[in-house]
């Protein structure tokens, strides 16, 4: 990662920074897009602390509404303090701790207006069970979460582009196998499903999509991180937690 003349992109940080502006639209849509990026990493936090679904729903849409907007939480994170989504979990933590002092139901949303955050694909967060601590379950979505658009822009990428049969190969091969614990097809299976010449040329594919994918997602570390070493140790840390949890 990185290496001569790599420039490092803070667009991460820029975000929340410009989140100060005056601007009280821009500033809005910079929250809300904030907001939809850390909401599921918050959901399993609070899944994994003894929250049942409705109510961690209700509680992450609560701590987004009333402390991450109603307390302009995001203008206080410091880039020189470590990372966001670091400063975002103490902030939930000290959250829960204030909820569980509270009697009396919270009232979903309070009274600042915020992006209805989409609970859709909560059926696809089906590793919870099996991690140990609330601060591993907000990782674990955080993960997810940021590999969820990896993939997807992947895919985009492939199938505009008239190379839809790279996806194909990859997916078959690769991702369902990982997705679905299964062992991945026979590569001929793959060349008969996909269309592809022979099988060397299928490996070829899926090797090039493997390296895209590294690509794409460090691109994204880059992003949310405050260095190229940084970024380079979240890569690492990334798989080394995915590994761990194969392994339960």
């Amino acid at each position: 990662m990185g290496g001569a003349g790599s420039k490092f992109m803070k667009t991460q940080w820029s975000r929340i920074l410009s989140a100060k502006t005056k601007n009280e639209i821009r500033r809005r849509m910079i929250l809300n897009n904030l907001t939809e990026t850390y909401w599921k990493p918050v959901y399993c936090y609070l899944r994994n602390k003894g929250f049942d679904n409705e109510a961690a729903k209700d509680l992450t849409q609560d701590f987004f509404s009333e402390i991450v907007l109603g307390r302009d939480l995001i203008l206080k994170a410091d880039q020189a303090k470590g990372k966001f989504h670091t400063f975002l979990l103490v902030a939930l933590d000290r959250y829960v701790v204030s909820v569980f002092r509270r009697t009396g139901r919270i009232k979903r949303g309070g009274q600042i207006n915020i992006a209805k955050l989409d609970f859709a694909d909560l059926a696809n967060i089906n590793a919870l069970e099996s991690i140990q601590s609330p601060d591993q379950a907000f990782y674990y979505g955080w993960i997810t979460n940021m590999l969820d658009q990896v993939l997807a822009e992947l895919k985009n990428e492939y199938c505009s582009t008239m190379r839809a049969s790279h996806w194909d190969a990859f997916r078959l091969r690769i991702l369902e196998p990982i997705l679905n614990d299964t062992q991945p097809p026979r590569m001929a299976e793959v060349c008969c499903i996909c269309k592809i010449e022979n099988e060397s040329k299928a490996s070829n594919m899926i090797e090039t999509v493997k390296r895209r994918f590294r690509s794409v997602l460090t691109r994204h570390l880059r992003d949310l991180a405050s260095s190229d070493e940084e970024a380079e140790e979240e890569f690492k840390d990334i798989f080394g937690f995915l590994s761990d949890q194969c392994a339960r």
